[in-house]
């Protein structure tokens, strides 16, 4: 029993990474600003990125993102899944896996979030 107690601490053990972009002149970074370890959060976050609508094109965005995320796995020292954030007027976001709007690299990809996931994120990232 301890043993299966143990194993399934260690599956659960994700952290979300809430930060802010930043540049100062050459450099481009991330603060990251707090951790989440709340199970419901993430959670809800994973449902938010299985429910995630790929984009074929691209919408307009502003140069840089609003905020962005990472799910880790600090035991394992993994990041998994990370995405910057653009937050629209429509009360939608936008999300990749890669920062740059301007140059897209080859492998970045584009994601809509509806009205209510968005509102959804927007809860746990505060």
């Amino acid at each position: 029993m301890a043993m299966t107690i143990l194993l399934s601490a260690c599956t659960h053990n994700e952290v979300i990474r809430v930060g802010v972009p930043f540049t100062d002149g050459l450099t481009e970074g991330v603060h990251f600003q707090k951790d989440i370890s709340d199970r419901a959060s993430i959670v809800t976050l994973r449902t938010i990125l299985r429910n995630e609508t790929e984009l074929e094109s691209l919408d307009r965005l502003s140069v840089e993102p609003q905020a962005v995320f990472t799910i880790d796995r600090p035991d394992d020292d993994v990041q998994e899944i990370r995405r910057f954030v653009w937050y629209r007027d429509n009360g939608r976001a936008i999300m990749s896996n890669e920062r740059n709007v301007l140059s897209h690299k080859e492998n970045q990809e584009f994601f809509r979030l509806t009205t209510e996931q968005t509102q959804d994120l927007k809860k746990i990232l505060q």
